[in-house]
């Protein structure tokens, strides 16, 4: 495997593992009784590419 894949491969972990603790947050807004809501955010998070992911990751942490 090359260093270009290895990265790729690291890059789109780590973009899955986010989105993955985003769709949870969204899990818990609709338990806290916000549904139409948490269904309107897990429909664009899950039509975020890999790139928007990662560039949020960004943001957020540069907060």
């Amino acid at each position: 495997m090359t260093d270009t894949e290895t990265q790729t491969a690291e890059h789109a972990l780590l973009a899955t593992k986010v989105r993955n603790v985003v769709l949870r947050e969204c899990q818990a807004i609709a338990t806290a009784g916000q549904r139409e809501l948490a269904e309107a955010l897990e429909k664009n998070v899950v039509a975020l590419s890999y790139d928007q992911i990662l560039r949020l990751r960004r943001a957020i942490l540069g907060a």
